[in-house]
């Protein structure tokens, strides 16, 4: 070996600087490994979560609901048709409106005005109600129980089992003369239906007419 050789060995040479922490460069590189990772995981767990169909509420059963324009139309119609029947010559009949008339949960009210063959003015009101609006109506065990001299009121059973209630307030006049105010008409049905006339001002309905009006089979909600 030369002194050439020997000296260059022996020279300590110092590396030049790196420009960076080798040990804070590895630190960094493990972080975005554990975030890139993380974020992994919560892709997998959001993709997861939409695939798993949400639980859907279960509705409650349908209640009554009002009658169609359609089945409220159909029932005026009616209602004219039976007016006409009932009082042959009437006339200037018209039809819904009261403001007493309404519309509910499978109920129905309407006003028939009218004027009979002799011009006497008269109104009365139908209301019609389906099985599932029967317990809104006074039950029939309730009517005809306590009928005094100065009332009137029967039951009559009617075809197909159903049966209606004609009552009747009568009271006297100044000169003690019993005076009848009008019959209201009642009708239950096997199945929970009812159909209710109550007379109004002027001339009051027949027990007749009010029966051909409020058996009607056309008045009926579904």
């Amino acid at each position: 070996m030369t002194d050439l050789e020997t000296r260059l060995r022996e020279v300590s040479l110092a590396e030049p600087p790196l420009g960076f922490d080798p040990d804070e460069v590895a630190d960094r590189a493990a972080r975005r490994g554990r975030r890139r990772s993380a974020v992994t995981v919560l892709a997998v767990l959001g993709a997861l979560l939409f695939l798993v169909p949400a639980k859907q509420p279960v509705s409650p059963a349908a209640g009554p609901v009002p009658p169609s324009l359609a089945e409220q139309s159909r029932i005026r119609v009616a209602l004219g048709e039976a007016v006409a029947r009932a009082l042959p010559g009437v006339h200037d009949l018209t039809l819904g409106r009261s403001s007493a008339d309404s519309i509910g949960p499978e109920r129905m009210s309407v006003t028939a005005e009218f004027v009979d063959a002799q011009g006497r003015p008269g109104n009365f009101q139908l209301t019609v109600r389906g099985a599932r609006a029967g317990s809104q109506v006074v039950p029939i065990e309730r009517l005809c129980t306590s009928a005094g001299p100065e009332s009137h009121c029967v039951r009559l059973p009617q075809p197909g089992g159903a049966v209606l209630v004609l009552s009747e307030l009568v009271y006297k006049d100044e000169n003690g003369v019993p005076v009848r105010d009008g019959i209201n008409g009642f009708l239950y049905r096997p199945d929970g239906s009812t159909v209710i006339v109550t007379g109004g001002l002027g001339y009051p309905l027949t027990e007749e007419q009010l029966t051909r009006v409020i058996t009607d089979p056309a008045f009926v909600l579904p």
